[in-house]
């Protein structure tokens, strides 16, 4: 009996051996990718310790009011009815003042000494024509008693109350003349004429300029000191067209002198202005709240108007990240993996950011409010690393 072998064909065997190699390494990525979804450059997947350590959390957009600052600048003022110019009355030669800009006055004190023969003349026409109408009063009883009993003529008591009254006015006028240089008629006596009259304060306040010399001879129209009465100081605004309708009356302020930004004051807006000048803006006039003592007219000011906007989309501060390209939130997935969505952001205020125009994959979804900078680090770190 005749055996064959079976014969074997050596050459074929690598063949065999690169077939199975490749065929092995065509299904290994398929393998792999069924079991990993794809990422995108927008999306971040955290095993669940990584998610316990970056403490992720998450809430949903809501609808707030929130407070948007103005910033503009402005101007200390003085309205006209709080900055007083002191005149002297009649004139006269001014003989003493100590004040000097900047000192605080109060209301009655003596600014100035004046002198001038005018006032002596005006006392004695007062003191003469007082003992005139005493005269005439003493005469004026006696001519109605006679005229009474039919003694005297109607005429000559005529005459009597004629001439009283006529004194009486007199002597009232020259009364008027003496309280306005500061004379009082009702103490005024022959012992007690003077040739000088003090000028006083009408307000308590500080001198803003002294614009006489001592000996100099003043008119009743020249200027002689220049007071500002701090109680109603305030704040001048310049507001632009563009943000006119922003700001409203009882709107608060926070304003900072520029010179002093650490210095900050509370005031009001008590009066919007109604027309625009050449470069499209008007004044805002505000109060302070407190009357501030070391503010001046005329130093500038920054400050911020605040008012409210109508109830929009918010998040909180914590969930907005910044990126190359701006800012953007992450949004949690069903399948435990975070998106980073650009976002444009608005007003802050306590702790929340205005969402403008918010995209629409935001509604409704949860978004990460707490450890949203780590999903950002994880998301940049595995760009890189592709």
């Amino acid at each position: 009996m005749r055996t064959h072998a079976i014969p074997t064909n050596t050459a074929c065997a690598p063949v065999v051996l690169l077939l199975l190699l490749a065929t092995a390494c065509s299904t290994a990525p398929e393998q792999a990718a069924e079991e990993t979804p794809p990422t995108s450059a927008h999306n971040v997947r955290l095993t669940p310790e990584q998610r316990t350590n970056a403490g992720v959390a998450t809430s949903t957009m809501e609808r707030r009011s929130l407070g948007v600052l103005l910033p503009v600048q402005g101007v200390i003022e003085v309205p006209p009815q709080n900055l007083v110019s002191v005149s002297a009355p009649l004139g006269g030669y001014l003989r003493s003042t100590d004040l000097l800009p900047g000192m605080e006055v109060q209301q009655g004190q003596a600014l100035a000494l004046l002198e001038d023969a005018r006032f002596i003349q005006l006392q004695q026409d007062y003191l003469v024509a007082q003992g005139r109408v005493d005269l005439l009063r003493l005469d004026f009883e006696r001519q109605k008693a006679l005229n009474a009993s039919k003694t005297t003529s109607d005429k000559v008591f005529q005459e009597v109350s004629t001439e009283l009254n006529t004194q009486t006015v007199t002597l009232r006028a020259l009364a008027e003349q003496l309280r306005l240089i500061g004379i009082d008629p009702a103490k005024l006596t022959a012992d007690n004429i003077s040739r000088s009259v003090a000028l006083r304060s009408p307000i308590h306040g500080w001198v803003s300029s002294v614009k006489v010399n001592i000996g100099r001879y003043v008119q009743p129209t020249d200027v002689l000191f220049e007071l500002v009465d701090p109680k109603d100081i305030h704040l001048a605004l310049t507001v632009f067209e563009k943000d006119l309708p922003k700001v409203r009356e009882g709107q608060e302020v926070h304003a900072r002198p520029t010179a002093h930004p650490q210095d900050e004051y509370e005031a009001e807006v008590i009066l919007v202005g109604r027309s625009l000048d050449s470069d499209r803006s008007t004044v805002v006039h505000c109060h302070f709240t407190k009357a501030p003592r070391d503010l001046v007219p005329g130093m500038a000011m920054s400050a911020t108007l605040e008012s409210r906007t109508d109830s929009v989309w918010c998040v909180p501060e914590g969930a907005v990240v910044r990126t190359g390209e701006g800012q953007a939130v992450f949004i949690a997935n069903a399948d435990s993996s975070y998106t980073l969505v650009p976002v444009t952001t608005g007003a802050q205020e306590y702790g929340f950011l205005e969402l403008l125009e918010p995209p629409a994959e935001l509604r409704g979804r949860p978004v990460v409010v707490e450890g949203a900078y780590t999903l950002l680090s994880v998301l940049m770190n595995s760009g890189e690393e592709e």
